[in-house]
């Protein structure tokens, strides 16, 4: 891809070059003097974004120009990072890297680090001012709250990340009394409670900066567990079907960039767009997620479908056995349920009932999953469940891993999960390790094209970082091939 060229050639003076733009990371320059020289041509193609303004949708980014496949649109540091609020993990308060199995603390705060002599102690822009702070305060390490403590000294520093950050959407009229949001801030409270004994007046602001955690951080992979908050990244608006992707990567000063790449071709004007939620997750699950956390409805191509663009990733079989039970109306969470076939209807009570209980069972199972408790749950679910339905693909998923090439059940199941992926995840924004996984285990059946299924999966995986599960899935796939 354009983002992941090392070199090109500089237009100044036609030599090799290596120093790229720092904005749109395509053009190349042999030194600083020449990207100068060069800006006033430069400057109009640049950038491939700009922010737009709506009374609905608030500020989003729309693209510049026309956009390719692969076209780098945005690189930038965070605003601020941390590990994310609901994390189990140990992390090092210098790097971000996980450290549940190291025993080792911070000298000045004593909470943990991945070891004494990490980079990020140092760092006076990252570390030595919250490690004064923590001393001072005396608070019981708990790396859950370490993000909103330097969003707090952020604005108790006045400092200018603080100022975009607070432009950032933080919805803090939902989130008041009676709000699982209002109930986390106070836990919040209860952890900070010696810092905000030495200074109270920040006890104001919690609330506001657990809402911009909440609607603009983004997860981040390296470093695992961590999430920031970007000050153009985070503007990109939900889509279920997204036409950007993003990936991460640890700069020469231990920040997790993020580049947002086109994954398909975006015309001048479009909107630009990357998805908040799962992508196998249904319609119902969805709506729900981003209601609660984002606060909106989505109301895309794929949301109004009743049968999510053909994959019935929430359709339930009608007890008539010949006929689906499909949603009436999948915009109104309220909406019956009918069958295709007989005049049968479900209240969709019933239906978030029957298939909370499902995922239930799901859970359970997976927990100590064998390839006869997956074989025999993924029978019963199909009694009840369309065979695309959102329980029928993760319990697929997992067991195409456990079933051997010589069982017909693993292809035909192989078929249908990249059946489902090709329609909700065409250019490979959101399930490229997912559907590598699929690839690699279709490749084993007989029968099949291993060469051409092996490739495939190997290119899904090339963006994928460092030492990452996806990285290291692509080098064993490039042995095979």
């Amino acid at each position: 891809m354009d983002g992941d060229l090392k070199y090109g050639t500089c237009p100044v003076c036609g030599k090799n070059a290596t120093l790229k733009c720092g904005s749109c990371r395509r053009e190349f320059y042999c030194d600083k003097s020449h990207q100068s020289q060069d800006w006033p041509r430069h400057r109009s193609t640049c950038s491939g974004w700009e922010i737009g303004r709506d009374s609905v949708l608030g500020r989003h980014l729309l693209a510049t120009r026309d956009l390719a496949p692969g076209d780098v649109i945005l690189t930038e540091t965070p605003l601020v990072w941390g590990p994310s609020i609901h994390t189990n993990q140990r992390v090092c308060v210098g790097c971000g890297e996980s450290c549940d199995d190291v025993d080792a603390r911070c000298s000045g705060c004593c909470w943990p680090v991945c070891r004494s002599d990490c980079e990020g102690l140092f760092d006076k822009k990252r570390h030595q001012l919250e490690c004064a702070l923590l001393a001072r305060a005396r608070i019981v390490p708990r790396c859950e709250v370490l993000l909103i403590i330097r969003l707090l000294i952020l604005w108790r520093m006045k400092s200018r990340r603080w100022t975009s950050l607070a432009n950032l959407q933080n919805h803090v009229e939902s989130r008041g009394p009676g709000t699982e949001a209002h109930d986390e801030v106070s836990s919040v409270s209860q952890c900070l409670g010696p810092l905000l004994l030495m200074a109270s007046d920040c006890k104001n602001v919690l609330p506001m900066i657990c809402g911009l955690i909440d609607v603009n951080a983004l997860e981040t992979a390296p470093p695992e567990g961590s999430v920031a908050i970007y000050e153009h990244a985070s503007l990109l608006e939900h889509s279920c079907i997204a036409n950007t992707r993003h990936s991460f990567r640890i700069d020469d000063k231990g920040r997790p960039r993020i580049t947002v790449y086109a994954v398909t071709f975006i015309k001048k004007g479009e909107h630009l767009c990357t998805m908040y939620t799962h992508a196998l997750w249904s319609t119902r699950a969805r709506r729900e997620h981003l209601l609660t956390t984002k606060y909106f409805a989505c109301r895309c191509k794929r949301c109004a479908d009743p049968t999510e663009l053909g994959t019935h990733l929430g359709t339930l079989n009608c007890p008539c056995k010949n006929g689906l039970m499909l949603p009436n109306d999948p915009l109104n969470p309220n909406t019956k349920w009918s069958c295709d076939v007989c005049p049968g209807t479900i209240t969709s009570a019933e239906v978030a009932e029957l298939i909370d209980r499902l995922e239930e069972e799901v859970v359970e199972v997976m927990k100590q999953a064998t390839e006869y408790t997956l074989s025999e749950l993924l029978s019963r679910l199909t009694v009840l469940l369309h065979p695309g339905h959102q329980h029928c693909i993760s319990v697929s998923h997992s067991l195409i891993q456990l079933l051997p090439a010589t069982d017909l059940r693993k292809s035909e199941l192989c078929k249908r999960i990249m059946d489902t992926v090709s329609r909700l995840d065409p250019y490979g924004a959101r399930l490229a390790l997912y559907t590598a996984v699929t690839l690699r285990e279709l490749a084993m059946c007989p029968g099949e094209d291993k060469r051409v299924h092996l490739a495939k999966a190997a290119l899904l995986l090339k963006a994928e970082p460092p030492n990452s599960p996806g990285e290291r899935l692509r080098r064993l796939i490039e042995v095979e091939l």
